[in-house]
Formats: structure tokens, C-alpha cells, sequence
């Protein structure tokens, strides 16, 4: 979510040579076969820094807003002109509680600050949600799909950790000619933080983290083994080059997530665990339980006391943002830095009220809970439980790194791009198209299916494998 300061005039500011790649950009959505249609768009809107703009009146539009548009030009076209009804859209209850997030935090934005450039500003973050989800949503169809959006997602990584590598070389951003970022590169504690593209470097940091996952899941595709090599090191650059506890909480939130896999038939017993784990932690410590994250500082020079103080603020005056917000959070105890609001969570609750909160967390839970159906159905099929357990680890990793920041720059795009991919992996009812299956083809798929399951006695040699190789 955007800070309280509205952006309104400005003047167009679009370099030629990104003018050149939005052309580009443009022409191959509509002449690239539907598969490949996210590819100038997810590598375009993630990597050219958010200070390209076009200035239309008093609207701002990046240049990942123009991409929403004619993203949504080709889903009309091959919606109406070329699939027809086969491709529309099912929804679900991930759909339901994006659509009413949004709607519920332009409401209560608007009202909390009774101006309409507070309407226009959160009427422009509900385009860019609404906009980039459904493209996501109707392009990433099944786990084909799914899986081409993460080698697409290994291509930025490489630009980016190119771009980070360079910062920590030279000590300059090499993309600040494009505006939207600093020339010299941050430094805290004697040492370089690289942000890349992305606004700052914690966003920088926590997109590579939480990529690390996503190409794990394609170390056991046929013909991927590469990409997931190449993504890998790419992701392990990024969240290396941010030097952020924040990149680093969320990869040892995947090492946890990871090493669960052997949990994975008793984690309703391992939830209720931690639950009673926290609670028992609280009532020992003479400072709540949250007061550990001020403790967190694994690369030096973090500011765990300032994350600690924004959810201890977020917790002490519920009353004053729990109905739609406060515009004043900054004012509260612990100085002039709570405006900043690091935290996803606590930006979602004190800007827009607990109902946005509530169905954020919805969200969340939905992807997790649709992730577990899927695995519990695909029984002793490794390679697919295995995937299926790698998404929710980089969904587990993604909430963990939301602790350290909000995704406020280009990264939501990477967010509800994750989203679209749990729901479509999670398999049949629950992606972009109605699938069209004859009873043969469905009993042929069937009678495959049952032939390739492992014996049973195989069960635990083959998860050891899958993991080991």
C-alpha cells in the first residue's frame, strides 16, 4: 500500500530506450501464442524502476499500468475472439477476497481521510491489484503454466541480481538513469545494500529470498534442471547483495518449510504447537511475545526495535484503526520514524482497518488450505506433492518476510503473481479455464495415473529421493 503523501500532477518522464522495451513489450502480448503471454509483461513491470511515468491529467501511469492495459486488450481478445466460453474465468474464494480487499480499502481509505485524492490514490492501487491479478489469474491456467511463470520469474531474477552484483562492484545503481531509485547505492554498517530496480532494498531483498522455493520446485521437472540452477544462484545473489535480516528471516523460514516436509502428515499437530509455544513464551517473558523482533538483527545494522515498536503501537491502539484506519499512526509513541510502517501487516490494518486486515489474512489461509487439498489428493504422487509443498513454502516465506516490509513498490505484481500460481498448481475447479475433457480422454488420464503411482512400500525411499538427489 502507498504512503499517506498522494501523488498528484507531475510531468511525463519515460527514457527512450524504455520506451523502445514498452513498444516491444507491447507488440509481442498480442503475437505471442497465450502461454507465453506473461513473459513481456512480468519481465518488463519487475525490472525498470516505478520512476518511468506517463502523466495523463492528474494520473500516473507506470509503465507496469500501461502494461495492465493491453495485458487486458489480449485476455479480451482471446476471451471473446478465440477460446470463447472454454476460457472463462471460475471463481473462488481467493478471488472473492482480493476483489473485496480491494474494495474495502478504497472505502475506508476514503472515508478515514475525506479527500479525493485519497479516493484517486487507492482507486489506482485497486487498478493495479485488480488489473494484474486476473491477467495472472486467466493466463496461469494449470501447472504448465505455473511452471513457465517461474522460469519467466528466473529471467528477472538474473537482470536484477546483474544489477545488484554491479551496485556492490561499483557503488552506484546503474538503473538511476531511469529515475525511481538512487545513484549511490545504501550503505549501513560499513557494507553495501543493493536494491536494483525496486524501491528499496528490503523489497529487493525479500523478492529474491522468496524466489529461492519456487525454483527449488523445478530441480525434479523434465528439462528445467537448468533454470532451476540458474534462478537459484540469481535468487541467492539478490537476497545476498540487500544484506537485510529481513531476505534472511525468509530464508530460514524456507529452510523450516523445507525440512516440515517429513511433518506433513502431523502439521494440524505442529500448528497447534507453535500456538501453544508462542502463548507459553508470552506469559514467561516480562515483554510480550512480539518483543522478540527486536532481537533480529542477523546482518547488522537492522532496525528490529523500530518493527518491534509499529506492532506493539499496532496492538495498543487497535481502538484507534480497527474500524477504518488512523491517519495520525505516525504520531504515536517511539518517534518520527512510525510513519514507516515495515510491516505488511501492520500497513494493511492501520491504513485501511481490520476488515481489510481480516480479508488479507483470508487470503493467505485459502492459498495454504487449497495447497493442502491438492497434495492430500494427489496421494503417493511425489513429484506433484512436492511442488504442491514447495508453493506453500514460498507463501510461508512471503509471510515472513511481510514481518520487515510491505510490498509497496513493483513487488505486489511478484505477490498476486503467486497467488495466481497456488490457485492454478492447486489443480482442477480452481484455475482460469473451464476445462472441455471427453469421457475417453478422462478415463485414458485415469487409467495413466493409476499405472504411474509408486507401491506403497516405495513411500518413503521415494520422498527421501526426491529431496536427496
Amino acid at each position: 500500500m502507498n504512503h499517506v503523501q498522494f501523488s498528484a500532477g507531475g510531468e511525463t518522464s519515460i527514457h527512450p530506450a524504455i520506451l523502445a522495451a514498452l513498444i516491444v513489450a507491447v507488440i509481442l502480448t498480442f503475437v505471442l501464442p497465450r502461454k507465453y503471454v506473461l513473459a513481456p509483461l512480468l519481465i518488463l513491470s519487475l525490472t525498470i524502476p516505478t520512476g518511468q511515468v506517463l502523466m495523463i491529467g492528474n494520473f500516473h501511469f507506470r509503465i507496469f499500468r500501461i502494461l495492465i492495459i493491453f495485458g487486458w486488450m489480449r485476455l479480451l481478445w482471446q476471451r471473446y475472439f478465440v477460446e470463447g466460453r472454454r476460457a472463462s474465468i471460475r471463481f473462488n474464494e481467493v478471488d472473492k477476497a482480493v476483489i473485496l480487499y480491494t474494495v474495502v480499502c478504497l472505502i475506508c481509505f476514503t472515508i478515514q481521510w475525506q479527500e479525493s485524492a485519497a479516493f484517486f490514490d487507492q482507486l489506482g492501487w485497486m487498478y493495479n491489484i485488480l488489473g494484474f491479478y486476473f491477467v495472472f489469474r486467466f493466463f496461469i491456467r494449470n501447472q504448465g503454466d505455473v511452471e513457465r511463470t517461474i522460469k519467466i520469474l528466473a529471467v528477472v531474477a538474473v537482470i536484477v541480481a546483474g544489477c545488484m552484483l554491479n551496485e556492490q562492484l561499483t557503488g552506484k545503481n546503474i538503473l538511476a538513469i531511469f529515475g525511481g531509485v538512487p545513484e549511490a547505492t545504501a550503505m549501513r554498517e560499513g557494507y553495501l545494500r543493493s536494491q536494483g530496480p525496486f524501491r528499496v532494498y528490503l523489497t529487493a531483498g525479500a523478492f529474491g529470498a522468496t524466489l529461492i522455493p519456487l525454483f527449488f520446485s523445478l530441480w525434479h521437472r523434465n528439462g528445467s534442471r537448468l533454470t532451476a540452477v540458474i534462478g537459484l544462484v540469481a535468487a541467492l545473489t539478490i537476497a545476498i547483495t540487500s544484506r537485510t535480516s529481513t531476505a534472511i528471516s525468509a530464508c530460514l523460514a524456507i529452510a523450516i518449510g523445507v525440512s516440515a516436509w517429513f511433518l506433513r502428515k502431523r502439521m494440524r499437530e505442529l500448528r497447534w504447537g507453535i500456538a501453544i509455544g508462542l502463548l507459553g513464551t508470552h506469559l514467561a517473558m516480562k515483554a510480550p511475545v512480539w518483543a522478540l523482533i527486536a532481537r533480529i538483527d542477523i546482518v547488522g545494522g537492522s532496525t528490529g526495535w523500530h518493527r518491534y515498536k509499529i506492532v506493539d503501537n499496532c496492538i495498543h491502539h487497535f481502538w484507534d484503526w480497527w474500524l477504518v484506519g488512523c491517519n495520525n499512526y505516525w504520531a504515536w509513541e517511539g518517534g518520527d520514524s512510525m510513519w514507516d510502517t515495515a510491516n505488511q501487516y501492520v500497513a494493511t490494518a492501520e491504513m485501511t482497518g481490520l476488515i481489510s486486515l481480516i480479508l488479507f489474512l483470508v487470503t493467505i489461509v485459502y492459498c495454504f488450505k487449497y495447497l493442502g487439498t491438492a497434495r492430500k489428493a494427489a496421494g503417493r504422487d511425489f513429484r506433484r506433492t512436492w511442488f504442491l509443498w514447495l508453493m506453500g513454502v514460498a507463501l510461508f516465506s512471503n509471510m515472513v518476510a511481510f514481518f520487515g516490509i510491505s510490498y509497496f513498490d513493483q513487488t505486489f505484481i511478484y505477490w498476486y503473481a503467486i497467488l495466481a500460481m497456488i490457485i492454478a498448481a492447486a489443480g482442477p475447479g480452481r484455475n482460469s479455464v473451464m476445462p472441455i475433457i471427453s469421457k475417453k480422454s478422462a478415463g485414458a488420464k485415469a487409467n495413466h495415473q493409476k499405472d504411474s503411482l509408486p507401491a506403497p512400500d516405495q513411500d518413503m525411499q521415494d520422498a527421501a529421493s526426491l529431496i536427496l538427489r
